[in-house]
């Protein structure tokens, strides 16, 4: 899918939250942050999916403010948050008559626990999150491919799993467990991006017991949302590719993954009007979204 004008806007709004959550920063910094985001924004082609027009403004950024990790603090309080949820989830999960689809559908619930884009985003320190997961938990999935996915299911053996966030990577952890009598690949990033899952968040949550966890951009020295082909290592491309089923969570794996050369199942809330749009459901909406192979 293509970038269209109203992300201009949510990444400048993006570059704005990241200079919040960086202590000591200066006005000077913060100006010269904007700057580059400003230029590079205009310079970016719209006709990039969502994710890589993104993702290379608050490279710029990132570059130009020392790459470093402004929201490390964040991610610790939402892994906690997250594991919380778990905690109560799972023995509920594991007693329902198709844990599988309660799993799925309480790792859509957990893309609240994000700092992306929009007004849907939820402000941990402003929100009651355990409430609003509760709400999105009853309500249906605007697009529900379920069946569609307990058919590939029957005879699929290397199952690949692209994680989205810290915190909500503990809700993914429900879905893994329902799958462990599959082989596992969980996909983290190497560098941080946002609060983007990285392999320490991936351990912290145990996922390590559940299968092999590979960096989707280790030595590329790239940072990104979602995936982007030009910056993958040969390891991820390999498990991409001969995985039986590719399951991705979140927004920005969607618009980079949507309508590839493979199908991919994906599970998500629609958080901003361009998916919503794409997806022709609302805003606030979660899916749970099978994109089959493109067609040429």
């Amino acid at each position: 899918m293509h970038s269209s004008a109203q992300c201009i806007p949510c990444v400048l709004a993006q570059v704005k939250r990241i200079l919040a959550h960086i202590p000591e920063i200066t006005e000077e910094e913060k100006k010269l942050a904007h700057k580059v985001a400003l230029e590079v924004s205009a310079q970016t082609p719209l006709e990039y999916p969502p994710s890589k027009y993104t993702s290379i403004v608050l490279e710029a950024v990132y570059e130009k403010l020392g790459n470093i990790d402004p929201f490390v603090l964040v991610k610790r309080k939402e892994n906690e948050l997250g594991e919380r949820l778990y905690n109560e989830l799972k023995p509920k999960i594991s007693r329902l008559q198709d844990p599988i689809f309660s799993a799925i559908k309480a790792s859509a619930c957990g893309n609240i626990i994000d700092v992306g884009p929009g007004d849907i985003y939820l402000d941990t320190s402003k929100k009651d999150l355990k409430k609003e997961f509760a709400e999105l938990f009853e309500r249906p999935w605007a697009i529900d491919h379920y069946q569609i996915f307990k058919e590939k299911f029957k005879t699929a053996e290397q199952v690949l799993y692209i994680l989205d966030n810290a915190g909500e990577l503990f809700l993914d952890k429900l879905v893994l467990e329902t799958l462990k009598n599959k082989k596992l690949t969980i996909v983290v990033k190497a560098y941080p991006i946002l609060n983007d899952a990285l392999k320490e968040d991936a351990r912290r949550a145990g996922l390590d017991d559940l299968g092999e966890i590979i960096e989707l951009n280790r030595d590329t020295n790239r940072r990104y949302l979602g995936v982007d082909f030009e910056a993958v290592t040969e390891e991820f491309l390999a498990h991409f590719e001969d995985a039986d089923l590719v399951i991705a969570k979140g927004h920005a794996n969607f618009e980079s993954l949507v309508n590839t050369e493979r199908d991919v199942f994906f599970v998500l809330m629609a958080k901003c009007p361009v998916v919503a749009g794409y997806l022709n459901v609302k805003v606030g909406d979660s899916v749970f979204y099978y994109s089959p192979i493109k067609e040429e």
